[in-house]
């Protein structure tokens, strides 16, 4: 089983991959466009996830892997 969406927004990673495509991997612009993020957060680190690796189902992450991918990262705003 792995994550494969923002549930907040119901945004699939397959629809933020390819407007990554567009704006490139700023978490900012991508919420922005697709509201992915906006809601609870919990989605951000498999966005960053998807977005480092390009798969667009993962796995679950451990709470390590969660605090590393969010290292510096400020959340967009709601």
């Amino acid at each position: 089983m792995g994550v494969n969406r923002c549930i907040c927004r119901n945004v699939p990673f397959t629809q933020i991959a390819l407007v990554a495509r567009e704006v490139g991997n700023d978490l900012a612009k991508l919420s922005e466009k697709t509201g992915c993020g906006t809601g609870c957060g919990m989605c951000l680190p498999y966005v960053k996830h998807m977005l480092r690796t390009g798969l667009t189902t993962v796995p679950v992450l451990s709470h390590h892997e969660i605090a590393e991918l969010m290292k510096g990262q400020q959340v967009p705003p709601k």
